[in-house]
């Protein structure tokens, strides 16, 4: 990693940190380069203002999402595994980024940049995930009664959603709980029961 992305990353960690802290209008590039540990000026050399670290940030949760992960076009035929996968990728994002995430969609209402940022990746995940499903019911892997759309939003509520939520209400001290693969995969089972096809 060069000197120069080392430092964009380091002032977009500061950003994602501050923003989850204070709020994305509440924080200043001052207190953002002061965190980086880097001066105002090298803040708008590399980003230019605010915005621009804000588009970064979401450029950094893209590379991770699962419209990513589904552009991969994996095997329906796979659904378990894949979809297992996808779960665990959700749930690590979701520890390491959901603060920041809860803030900036809390944000999204007030400040018109930020619900940009946010009707974007958030949708977009939806739909390509929803078109997987799709896939994985054509394929028989899926029950077909549900709206592939439904199984996303199911999907969700039990990965990221799940752990936003107990983010909220203090709960990840707690020994049982999904920092862990057992946890991850019993938590996956719960949607997985409800949308695998029916066997005869």
């Amino acid at each position: 990693m060069s000197a120069a992305t080392d430092t964009a990353e380091r002032i977009v960690t500061a950003a994602a940190e501050l923003f989850a802290e204070r709020g994305y209008a509440a924080t200043t590039t001052k207190a953002i380069a002061e965190h980086a540990g880097v001066n105002e000026v090298t803040l708008f050399r590399i980003f230019g203002n605010k915005a621009g670290i804000l588009r970064a940030l979401g450029e950094r949760f893209a590379e991770r999402s699962a419209q990513r992960a589904m552009a991969e076009r994996p095997d329906p035929n796979d659904a378990r595994a894949t979809l297992l996968a996808l779960a665990r990728n959700e749930i690590a994002e979701s520890l390491e980024n959901g603060g920041v995430a809860l803030r900036l969609a809390f944000d999204a209402k007030s400040v018109p940049e930020v619900g940009a940022l946010i009707s974007e990746g958030p949708a977009g995940n939806l739909e390509a995930l929803a078109s997987y499903l799709a896939e994985c019911q054509r394929a028989g892997q899926l029950r077909d009664d549900i709206d592939p759309r439904v199984l996303a939003e199911a999907f969700g509520a039990l990965t990221s959603s799940y752990v936003m939520y107990r983010t909220i209400m203090g709960f990840l001290d707690k020994p049982t709980d999904v920092t862990t693969d057992s946890g991850v995969e019993q938590l996956f089972d719960v949607f997985w029961s409800g949308a695998a096809a029916r066997r005869e």
